[in-house]
């Protein structure tokens, strides 16, 4: 005979096996309880407080961090945004220069009563003002 087929013709069922396995399971996690309260370092008073100071400490630690990250990322925060501000002065003050010297050059390629040039009849405010005045 095949020893498979023994096996499918046994007298043990599923049922049992689940019992067998469930009672096996039991005895383990007592036998298990047991060895840890016989080779616990600690009562369970002194595992307490020290679980109770550890956290404590870990916390304390994990706030010290935070607050250094914090301190290092302000400063990184503060140089990134002086720098830009210089940056930003900078390209005014390039853009100022370049505006004037753009305004000088215009202003000097512009001579006043050469011939074929032809001038505005536009006066400001000021100009007619003056006239009207040195007119009177």
């Amino acid at each position: 005979m095949n020893t498979y087929s023994e096996g499918m013709n046994s007298e043990r069922t599923g049922a049992g096996s689940a019992a067998a396995f469930v009672c096996g399971a039991a005895l383990g996690a007592t036998v298990g309880a047991a060895i840890a309260l016989i080779m616990a370092p600690a009562t369970g008073r002194d595992t307490r407080a020290y679980l109770k100071r550890r956290g404590n400490e870990l916390s304390h630690d994990a706030m010290e961090r935070g607050r250094d990250v914090w301190r290092s990322q302000s400063d990184r925060v503060k140089s990134a945004v002086s720098s830009g501000l210089d940056r930003a002065g900078d390209a005014v003050n390039y853009a100022r220069e370049r505006g004037e010297a753009a305004y000088r050059d215009a202003r000097e390629s512009f001579k006043p009563n050469e011939p074929g040039v032809m001038h505005s009849s536009y006066q400001t405010r000021a100009q007619r003002t003056a006239d009207q005045r040195s007119s009177e």
